[in-house]
């Protein structure tokens, strides 16, 4: 990345389809830092594991460890911060808010409210100009697709580019334990990696027991959600099926190998096509089990309006022989309050 990337823009970009793409501005040398942190350590961790691999295999308590943060903060992630925080697909006691918001911080993916303020504009201007992470909008240009997908995956977040908390989350800027939270990022993350590092150390006694839980169920743990997320922006907007309609520029998909690994996040397509619902995986065998916390959540009566999607709505949204019915220009107000 060069300094020209970094450049001040004046004035917003529009495009014919009334797209306004957000200005660029200057990444801090602080920003830039913490961000590389955030995206190089799990990586250096995942090097680590690779060495140790030459001496010593994970031990069963480095792998459970792993295994259990990863559904902890992952299930944050896509309970919490995107189907909660970004989309309202369910009500939500002030504890299980909490604890979401919290998990969710644990994964390494940034704080709360800035997330989420960024996920709605990715959906106001999916694969157009102010998509944050589009893989599409270099098309026609040399090695585009590749630097599409580079850039949907990872790029864009050392880009500068500016997204206004109070118009895409003006209601989580305005809750007071989520601007807490949100406060409290950095030291989450320390937490995340603590976390399995101390419990590797209380358990066997040793520093080589602390030193495998750190390296597996913390930096592999994290690189290894991290990437499965990233993988939804990029993967799950070039490759796969698209059975349900969305509007005209939107190209998500649903890509079947990320299933596990993003608890139901890459049946983007319908995620696409009926933002609100609670379940991603709608069709047979399509495994979502971010879908089946939520289920649960509600058995146990932390969470009520939950969005389920009824069998006539998706039959309404799948794509007929006749063709599509896009949606092109309608406006979906995701800081709706339930």
């Amino acid at each position: 990345m060069t300094a020209a990337s970094t450049l001040v823009e004046t004035r917003p970009k529009s495009t014919s389809a009334g797209a306004v793409a957000s200005p660029e501005v200057p990444l801090g040398r602080i920003q830039v830092a913490v961000t590389l942190l955030i995206l190089l350590g799990p990586f250096v961790g995942v090097i680590a594991a690779a060495i140790s691999l030459l001496g010593r295999f994970p031990t069963i308590l480095d792998i459970v460890l792993a295994v259990v943060f990863y559904a902890i903060t992952g299930h944050g992630v896509t309970a919490g911060y995107h189907r909660l925080f970004a989309h309202r697909s369910f009500h939500a006691t002030r504890t299980v808010k909490i604890v979401l918001a919290l998990a969710g911080s644990l994964a390494f993916e940034g704080a709360v409210i800035g997330w989420v303020a960024n996920h709605r504009r990715h959906h106001a201007y999916t694969d157009r100009i102010g998509d944050p992470h589009s893989p599409h909008l270099g098309a026609g240009r040399p090695w585009s697709q590749l630097r599409g997908a580079l850039h949907a995956h990872i790029g864009w977040l050392l880009q500068g580019q500016s997204t206004d908390v109070k118009r895409w989350a003006p209601d989580l800027a305005s809750d007071p334990d989520l601007v807490l939270i949100d406060r409290l990022f950095p030291f989450l993350c320390i937490v995340s990696l603590g976390g399995p590092t101390l419990i590797g150390w209380a358990v066997t006694g040793t520093a080589s027991g602390a030193l495998g839980a750190f390296i597996w169920a913390g930096l592999v743990r994290v690189f290894v959600l991290q990437h499965a997320t990233f993988a939804v922006n990029s993967a799950c907007h070039m490759w796969g099926s698209r059975p349900f309609t969305t509007r005209t520029s939107d190209r998500a998909t649903n890509f079947a190998p990320l299933a596990v690994f993003s608890m139901g996040e890459n049946w983007h397509n319908l995620h696409h096509s009926l933002p609100r619902s609670a379940r991603h995986g709608v069709d047979r065998g399509q495994l979502d089990s971010t879908a089946r916390l939520i289920r649960l959540l509600e058995l146990g009566g932390l969470i009520s309006d939950v969005h389920w999607p009824s069998p006539e709505t998706l039959d309404a949204r799948r794509v007929s022989e006749s063709g599509l019915h896009a949606l092109a220009g309608q406006t979906i107000d995701f800081r709706e309050r339930t």
